[in-house]
């Protein structure tokens, strides 16, 4: 923790009141003017604490923010979110996740922010992420994969956003193959793996999510400008994103651990309970060609199996698929 989060720390512990200047330099071995300091950029962040000569400060009430400080306590979780990077605004968490994970960072770590400047979605897209509105986070993992098995862990993290939504706050969200959640129709949720592997072993997978919270739905029309929900809009009220959160990364915790236990197998009925369109016609586009057919379900590696009109079964493990709207 830095010298803000600690102070905010010992603010909360004090349940009688106020924390005197003395007591909290003692407790970070810094001088009164860098406690100053730090309170008036707790201020600047939100945070209303009220400071009296000779007794000390007081926290009257703070911000919705994701700082750790906020929920890390919280967490139970054994590999994902052990570690935590905090940002008020950044460019892209996946590009700050993949430097972690390339300088050798601990497996599970999260960088968070509040605001992504130039955050990424598949096919070149680009993921906003207003300050103080959504959730935006990646997760470093390492695992012990090929480069193949890398598209289930964007499954993976779907069925656990799926999980965290239904457990939060009560709403049935489906994935969409590969990487998307979906709720009542519309994109609530985007979800980006990128990675670095040799040819027969992954050396890093940073799985980066986007999860829509408390946009408005004229605020997700003027920035994403495509057919997207947010969890506000379908509650008609504004939620805490940190208990969103951590239902995220314990639900992705528990499923990651089961892959390293027992493989893709077990989780493929787990996904295909929540999979949107499943026996519906459905489209399918590639790079070049596209193909329409009945939406089968996934194969044991996590493909997408599509009966075409002829009746044959053909195996997807990439493009874009969406609901084919019969005239």
């Amino acid at each position: 923790m830095n010298s803000k989060q600690k102070i905010l720390k010992l603010l909360r512990e004090e349940e009688s009141g106020y924390v005197s200047g003395e007591y909290i330099c003692q407790q970070l071995q810094v001088s009164r003017t860098a406690i100053w300091k730090s309170i008036e950029s707790l201020r600047g962040d939100g945070y209303e604490i009220d400071a009296r000569p000779r007794i000390g400060y007081r926290l009257l009430a703070s911000p919705e923010l994701l700082d750790p400080t906020e929920w890390f306590t919280s967490l139970q979780t054994q590999i994902i979110g052990q570690d935590v990077r905090y940002y008020r605004v950044t460019t892209s968490t996946n590009d700050v996740a993949k430097d972690l994970a390339r300088q050798g960072t601990v497996e599970g770590i999260v960088v968070i922010t509040e605001e992504q400047t130039k955050g990424k979605g598949r096919l070149g897209r680009t993921w906003q992420c207003l300050s103080q509105k959504g959730l935006c986070f990646s997760v470093v993992l390492f695992p012990r994969a090929n480069p193949m098995e890398v598209p289930q862990f964007t499954m993976l993290a779907a069925v656990a956003v799926v999980k965290a939504i239904s457990r939060t706050v009560s709403l049935n969200a489906q994935v969409k193959w590969p990487n998307d959640v979906y709720l009542n129709g519309k994109k609530i949720c985007g979800i980006l793996a990128e990675m670095v592997a040799e040819a027969d072993r992954v050396k890093y997978v940073v799985l980066g999510i986007g999860l829509n919270v408390n946009q408005s739905q004229e605020e997700l029309d003027n920035m994403i400008g495509y057919n997207a929900t947010s969890l506000r809009v379908q509650l008609g009220q504004k939620l805490i994103r940190s208990r969103i959160l951590i239902a995220i990364l314990e639900e992705l915790d528990e499923l990651y651990n089961l892959w390293h236990r027992k493989g893709f197998l077990p989780f493929k009925q787990i996904w295909q309970e929540s999979a949107l369109w499943i026996g519906e016609m459905v489209q399918v586009t590639g790079l070049h060609n596209n193909w329409e057919g009945v939406m089968e379900g996934i194969d044991d590696n996590g493909a997408l199996l599509i009966r075409l009109t002829d009746g044959t079964i053909k195996t997807f493990y990439s493009g874009e698929v969406s609901l084919r709207m019969i005239p």
